[in-house]
């Protein structure tokens, strides 16, 4: 029973070891702005669309602008599956982009993308946003001990299973 019981956990270990995160199920399919695109006037928000619906409870876009500043302002909304993010008014510059959604199925999804605002002096803003939290698309990411330390907790489990149920046979001394 005990040998069955190590074999076990060290399949499972092995296992977790080698396994891969899920594939994404949702993909962007397309921005507004798109990547690498140059605007030349106001936006009031940026959106993106996905090749299915997203879960908006979950879902976040950050938009960070000129001296890393983010100008993202209020919530967020989902429509089918367009995710829109209003936006402060730009100055001109590079933006990045860093999205991260939930798909229809239940698994996270994020990436990024960048585009430049060059905006007419006469539309251009005055200032910014103040500067706040700044928002990079690594905040998205889980981090990699997550995985390790939830197969050494599944492992241990089943050693630990496998010595309760030895006890209760009689089969393991003490």
């Amino acid at each position: 029973m005990k040998r069955a019981l190590v074999v076990a956990a060290l399949a499972f270990t092995g296992l977790l070891a080698t396994a891969a995160p899920a594939a994404a199920h949702s993909t962007l399919e397309g921005s507004s702005p798109t990547d690498g695109a140059t605007i030349k006037q106001q936006i009031t928000e940026v959106s993106l669309r996905f090749n299915e619906g997203v879960d908006g409870r979950f879902s976040t876009v950050v938009v960070n602008g000129p001296g890393n500043v983010s100008y993202s302002v209020g919530e967020l909304s989902v429509t089918d599956n367009t995710v829109s993010q209003p936006v402060h008014p730009l100055k001109s510059g590079d933006y990045k982009v860093a999205w991260r959604v939930v798909s229809a199925d239940g698994h996270p999804v994020s990436g990024a993308f960048g585009f430049t605002a060059a905006i007419p002096g006469d539309q251009e803003p005055s200032e910014g946003p103040k500067p706040g939290k700044k928002s990079t698309e690594s905040d998205f990411a889980a981090p990699g001990w997550l995985w390790w330390a939830a197969g050494g907790g599944a492992v241990l489990a089943i050693l630990a299973l496998g010595l309760v149920l030895g006890k209760k046979r009689g089969k393991v001394s003490a």
